[in-house]
């Protein structure tokens, strides 16, 4: 028994070590890196088309402060789909306990800790991308309240539509997302000869900008190819060390990069592993957006609360900041409100309204600063209606008599105040009680219904219909 119980040791023993000195053979590490003219960007885009993949494939599109964003090919299929969208952002100093956090992930999207390379959080969506589909990847930041937030969208351009993943954030650093852009293909793990480097991967890359720090586009001033060697790349890359390859290609008026498989470099990277692609051809001055666009908006008012809800359409640009003003009738803003979240669609705003006819006007900045056209929604307050439907009666108070031609007496304990409107929901009279009875003088008031609001110290309410003969 003990010699079976040896031989397994020693035969698990063996096995590790043939997989820990075995030669990997993935596809070498290559990257696509942009230079640009301003040392800081709010926001970086770019678009790409991947034409042919296998597992275990990174294609890195975004690089950023702390973090990267790109499509994936894993083995890995729990999360829905093998095809991944991924969002990472590194902890400052995890020692320190200085970490990257996740502010906001899409019911899809699942979030979870990352080592290895270094610690932080990383969210991937089974997007389920597909091969020969062009795609547009964004990274928008901004700073609030000491952090730094950095949310991700994708846009797949044959159909349009636009999906807000996730936004990850950091302790406020001294920059944004930095300038350089660095997208990059990866076959991270190459034991298994079904998807090392034997398996040709390939890519196109184009329209790679930055909006700057003054809300100006920029296109990049150089773009490099650089292939890894490193002796640990030599000893990972093994037989596929010099499997890559990259250039411009004008019919796709885009940049590739492939690696794997047969692939070798052409003859003008003469035996290097670097090559200075030429500037993207009528790329132009800025991108060609569509403009955040709010498809329908409502709005409710109850106990000086309003409630707005609205929904924005998924094939323009995504919202960044929702403005809310509530206008009334003399067109005067009697109260805004301003939000910086691209994922929020309803607002609760604790202002006291007056009786009468409002506006809501909600106003979207998208993700590219652009504004888009107001969208209005008309509300009616009457606070008569509303507390009548949501407040209880008090039966310690009294109201006497009713009807009533002179005078009414309000009787209760710990009262303050009592209000008297008219059917329409106009302020009539109001009064301070200061007594257990207080007499109210309604002489003035012409024949018909009202209704009398009484408040008690802690802003109860006691609402009662009276009848003026």
């Amino acid at each position: 028994m003990k010699t079976s119980n040896f031989l397994l040791l020693f035969l698990s023993f063996f096995l590790i070590q043939i997989d820990t000195f075995a030669q990997e053979n993935a596809a070498p590490s290559i990257h696509l890196t942009y230079s640009f003219p301003s040392y800081d960007a709010i926001l970086k885009m770019q678009k790409i088309k991947i034409t042919q993949s296998a597992n275990n494939s990174f294609f890195e599109v975004n690089s950023f402060t702390n973090g990267y964003a790109g499509l994936q090919q894993t083995t890995d299929t729990s999360y829905g789909s093998p095809k991944i969208l991924i969002s990472s952002l590194w902890d400052v100093n995890t020692l320190a306990g200085i970490y990257s956090s996740v502010d906001y992930h899409d019911v899809t999207t699942f979030k979870s800790r990352f080592g290895g390379e270094g610690d932080g959080w990383k969210t991937i969506n089974p997007y389920n991308w597909e091969l020969n589909t062009w795609y547009n990847l964004v990274q928008r930041s901004w700073k609030s309240n000491g952090k730094l937030y950095i949310a991700s969208f994708i846009n797949n351009i044959s159909t349009g539509k636009w999906f807000h993943t996730a936004t990850l954030s950091i302790p406020e650093p001294d920059v944004y997302l930095t300038a350089t852009n660095d997208a990059f293909l990866e076959n991270w793990y190459g034991y298994n000869a079904s998807w090392n480097g034997s398996q040709v991967r390939k890519a196109y890359y184009k329209d790679c900008w930055n909006l700057n720090l003054n809300g100006t586009w920029e296109k990049n001033i150089g773009a490099n190819f650089s292939a890894n060697n490193s002796d640990a790349d030599i000893q990972r890359n093994g037989i596929y060390h010099n499997s890559f390859n990259a250039d411009y290609d004008y019919s796709e008026n885009a940049y590739f990069m492939q690696h794997g498989g047969s692939t070798t470099p052409s003859s003008a990277f003469n035996n290097g592993r670097s090559l200075q692609l030429p500037a993207q051809v009528n790329q132009g001055t800025s991108p060609t957006l569509t403009v955040g666009t709010v498809i329908s908006v409502n709005a409710t008012y109850n106990n000086d609360t309003t409630i707005v809800n609205w929904t924005v359409d998924e094939y323009k640009s995504p919202q960044l900041i929702a403005k809310i003003d509530i206008i009334n009738s003399l067109n005067n803003i009697v109260k805004s409100e301003q939000y910086t979240l691209p994922e929020k669609r309803s607002a609760t705003i604790n202002y006291h309204l007056d009786n009468g006819n409002y506006t809501i006007r909600i106003t979207l900045t998208d993700i590219f600063n652009q504004t888009s056209i107001p969208s209005l929604y008309n509300l009616t307050v009457n606070n008569i209606l509303s507390l009548a439907e949501n407040n209880s009666s008090n039966p310690l108070v009294k109201i006497t008599p009713n009807p009533a031609n002179d005078y009414i007496t309000v009787t209760g304990e710990f009262l303050k105040q009592a209000t008297v409107f008219d059917y329409l929901g106009k302020e009539i009279i109001t009064t301070l009680i200061k007594n257990t009875t207080t007499n109210i003088d309604v002489s003035s008031l012409t024949k018909g219904l009202y209704f009398i609001l009484i408040k008690d110290e802690e802003n109860n309410i006691h609402k009662e219909k009276i009848i003026i003969e």
